[in-house]
């Protein structure tokens, strides 16, 4: 059970940093400030939830192999941190994109 869980943590990890960069390359690639905005934002949405998913699978599997109560607290901790993120993400890309069509 736990090298299943550590094989699927380090796949989603790699996964997640791989559009993480997927992002940054949209950034510097694309000419224009849409097709950089759309790539920023939905690029990076996925790398934050597959990074997310795989510390929740962490704790999930660390809370029932040793039943620490910090494992549950990792959990929450990372599903609010989650939420903040992509608010402020779906904020600000919107914020940008009524700046652009006012200009």
């Amino acid at each position: 059970m736990i090298l299943a869980a550590d094989i699927l943590i380090w796949l989603l990890l790699a996964a997640g940093i791989g559009f993480g960069a997927l992002g940054l390359f949209g950034l510097v690639i694309f000419p224009d400030i849409r097709s950089r905005m759309y790539t920023a934002v939905r690029a990076t949405l996925i790398s934050v939830t597959l990074i997310t998913v795989s510390s929740l699978i962490y704790a999930a599997s660390r809370f029932l192999e040793t039943n620490g109560s910090q494992y549950l607290t990792l959990a929450v901790t990372a599903i609010i941190l989650y939420i903040i993120i992509v608010i402020a993400t779906v904020i600000l890309s919107r914020e940008i994109q009524g700046q652009i069509k006012t200009a």
